[in-house]
């Protein structure tokens, strides 16, 4: 009986044992997450410390250089604190959001984190990449962040009707069916997927969960990172993106963040980055493009990163002068029109409210509108000699542009009563240097739809007019098979009258699927009307036939209207018509002869002076003769 309270005793110290295990383990715990919580901040303060660098790395841009600037800093930023960058910035722990737009493997995500370090991140080819897709065995392409085909892909989802299968319990349905170790998956605020792999700092497009594409994009990056880092190109904040171009070729280039620009670590020429712009010959120049494509990466790839206030306040400065440029000036060189500017003020204001603040949406927002803004700096030369003021200047020489034209086309111009001429010196306003002013271009589309409209209503009244005065007895008799000569002018008048209608709709129709739009097809459609046989004048000619055959099918209608009046033998009858008729027609003559620079009275003038001349010159020689 006595071993029985030995036994309830052990058993007390055996509990009050564990309780303090147990007690010790969770402390060890909670020490070692705060540990591991200040040393990732710790880290993460180095690697956004732009004064930290690299043997052999170049410095960051200067705090207080303006984006896109090209003048030297004047002012001391020894102690200043280093601007925001938009790189980007991996959630700790315990402040992570609910994965709403990264989905990924908890535990994969904090092994991220202590790979903030300022060193080329490299994978383990001998273990982690397959043999046909180790360094050399790729081939690696420069590209720009406009060439990331993301919508283009063309990919299908599957038309089977399945019954997804919720699981029992409460559940955040945050993370993805399918996870690749070591890779976040992100949602662009547009709704597009995109992956990020944050040990090597990678950005793709492309769906890495087909094919081991994954395995494929770090072999691709891991030689990049090498070609980097025997170049020294180099930086703290260093991000890449890959692209598969074709089977075995890879698409790649790198951003530095500090500079705002990408970059490679070799010789690049490219044309897409050129925007077909031709005469470029400076590297402030080149600047605006490479920043343009640094913001288009931002745009494509906005997630975890916060929105520097540097930024925000340059684009309500270029928005700003936009807006105050457009109400001084009928040819400003920005794409805008006021209302647009204004609705992106609007915006920019809403945006002003995340500054410093992760969040994908305000990113992508200011990244889109600097991307536009650093294009058009970029096109019309800003900060170089000579750079476009106006919207129509032109910054090339125009040899052989005043050429005589055709025998042909002036024909044409004359019969469609020089609306040809008219149309081509509009398109020629707003085709300015193989480039399509947008505001000119929204305005001229805005007048011809306009004037197609009003003749498409008068193509519609004449044709309605010709056919009622064809049923006028005795003007189109069927029993004589010889037609007299009235009849015969309006059915000429009733051609031109539903041609100028059905050219009208055909030109409508165009405009109104938006396939003459600045985003459509209007630069495609002017580029190659421009390269063909008429070249430009063969588009003026185009728009020109409603009005031309419309004004056709009024004449031959006053035409065959005379003759049916002129036709009767009354001598008063016509007495009383002729004097009417041919005041009308004066009237009528007046305005065109004043559309075509043609004055009666200078002519007039011009008549009597040459006429008094010449009655001068017979006196005198009158007067020699008598002498």
């Amino acid at each position: 009986m006595a071993s029985l309270p030995l036994k309830e005793s052990l058993l007390q110290i055996l509990v009050t044992f564990m309780k303090h295990l147990k007690l010790l383990k969770l402390s060890a715990m909670c020490i070692h997450q705060h540990a591991i919580t200040l040393l990732r901040r710790l880290l993460h303060r180095i690697s956004h410390n732009p004064d930290n660098h690299l043997p052999g790395q170049r410095p960051g841009v200067d705090s207080d250089r303006i984006v896109g600037a090209t003048q030297p800093a004047v002012e001391d930023t020894q102690n200043q604190t280093p601007l925001t960058t938009l790189a980007v910035r991996l959630p700790e722990r315990q402040n992570m959001p609910p994965f709403q737009h990264c989905v990924g493997s908890p535990l994969e995500f904090l092994s991220a984190q202590v790979s903030m370090d300022h060193r080329p991140y490299f994978v383990q080819a001998s273990s982690t990449v397959p043999n046909d897709r180790r360094p050399g065995a790729i081939t690696l392409r420069p590209i720009i962040a406009s060439q990331i085909d993301r919508y283009d892909r063309n990919i299908t989802q599957s038309k089977d009707f399945n019954v997804f299968e919720v699981c029992p319990g409460p559940d955040t349905f945050m993370e993805s069916s399918t996870r690749v170790a070591n890779w976040l998956q992100l949602t662009h605020p547009e709704g597009a997927c995109f992956f990020f792999n944050p040990l090597q700092r990678v950005f793709t497009d492309q769906n890495i969960l087909e094919n081991n594409l994954a395995l494929e994009i770090l072999a691709a990056a891991e030689q990049a990172n090498q070609m980097a880092a025997e170049s020294g190109k180099v930086c703290v904040t260093m991000e890449l993106a890959i692209e598969k171009l074709s089977e075995g070729v890879f698409g790649y280039y790198f951003v530095d963040h500090d500079a705002r620009i990408i970059f490679w670590p070799e010789i690049v020429k490219s044309w897409e980055l050129m925007l077909y712009v031709r005469g470029v010959v400076d590297k402030s120049h080149m600047r605006y493009a490479l920043e343009a494509q640094y913001w288009k990466h931002c745009a494509l790839f906005p997630n975890m990163r916060a929105l520097p206030g540097q930024a925000v306040n340059c684009l309500q400065d270029f928005i700003s002068y936009a807006y105050s440029d457009l109400i001084m000036s009928q040819t400003s060189v920005f794409c805008f029109d006021l209302d647009e500017l204004s609705n992106m003020l609007s915006v920019i204001d809403r945006v002003k409210d995340n500054i410093e603040k992760v969040n994908e949406y305000s990113v992508c927002i200011v990244a889109r509108y600097m991307d536009i803004f650093l294009r058009v700096k970029f096109i019309n030369f800003c900060g170089q000699p000579g750079a476009r003021l106006d919207s129509n200047q032109r910054l090339y020489d125009s040899y052989g542009e005043n050429k005589s034209k055709p025998i042909l086309i002036r024909i044409l111009n004359v019969a469609l009563f020089n609306s040809p001429r008219i149309y081509s010196e509009s398109i020629e306003g707003v085709l300015v240097d193989d480039s399509l002013v947008i505001p000119m271009w929204k305005n001229f589309i805005d007048q011809i739809t306009s004037k197609w409209n009003s003749v498409l209503l008068f193509s519609t009244v004449m044709l309605g007019v010709d056919i009622s005065f064809l049923a006028v007895p005795g003007v189109d008799d069927p029993s004589i098979q010889i037609k007299p000569a009235t009849t015969t002018v309006i059915y000429l008048s009733t051609l031109c009258a539903m041609g100028s209608l059905v050219i009208s709709l055909v030109l409508l129709g165009r405009i109104s699927d938006n396939k003459w739009s600045p985003t459509g097809s209007a630069y495609k459609l002017i580029i190659s009307m421009s390269r063909s046989l008429f070249g430009v004048e063969g588009l003026a000619i185009m728009l020109s036939l409603p009005f031309a055959l419309l004004v056709w099918g009024m004449m031959f209608f006053v035409i065959g209207l005379s003759i049916f009046i002129f036709h009767t033998t009354d001598i008063v009858e016509l007495a009383v018509v002729i004097p009417i008729w041919a005041a009308v027609l004066l009237l009528m003559m007046w305005p065109v002869l004043v559309a075509g620079n043609f004055h009666v009275s200078v002519v007039v003038a011009r008549v009597w002076a040459g006429f008094k001349s010449w009655k001068d010159i017979v006196q005198r020689m009158v007067i020699t003769r008598r002498q």
